[in-house]
């Protein structure tokens, strides 16, 4: 490999580092404002007794539990990117033979699958979903001692 290339292979794994951490605190914003939706709904729903406002605060939950699974398997995504080019520099460092990721070295990603998706509901992610959770049994409590 010619060592031109090395600033640009660690150039890419900068950005791909910059766009995985990015993407991340994009996601606890989005979560932030879903809480703070719910709240606001609930609330309302609380002082004025309508259930309608209810449903609407289970849709508010669904949406934004999509919105940041959309964003954390962005940033996953960037991880593993991520991951690739750190081992192609750390092969450069101790001299062995230097393969580039086999996709090459490009922001662009492929449309995440429904599967990637129900990956984020594994045991081990539980501080992805475990919010969401407690939130819809909140609702749920709420309702029955409404």
């Amino acid at each position: 490999m010619n060592e031109d290339r090395i600033p640009l292979i660690i150039k890419a794994w900068e950005t791909y580092q910059n766009l995985s951490k990015g993407f991340g605190e994009n996601a606890w914003k989005v979560r932030t404002a879903g809480i703070g939706f719910w709240g606001a709904i609930i609330a309302y729903w609380y002082k004025n007794n309508d259930f309608t406002v209810y449903y609407i605060s289970f849709l508010t939950l669904l949406m934004f539990f999509i919105l940041e699974a959309g964003m954390r398997q962005l940033q996953q995504t960037y991880i593993q990117k991520s991951i690739e080019l750190e081992k192609t520099i750390n092969d450069y460092l101790v001299g062995d033979v230097i393969q580039l990721p086999s996709d090459g070295i490009s922001t662009n990603i492929s449309t995440p699958s429904l599967r990637d998706y129900f990956k984020l509901l594994r045991l081990k992610r539980w501080q992805f979903w475990l919010p969401y959770l407690l939130l819809v049994i909140s609702t749920f409590i709420l309702m029955e001692i409404r």
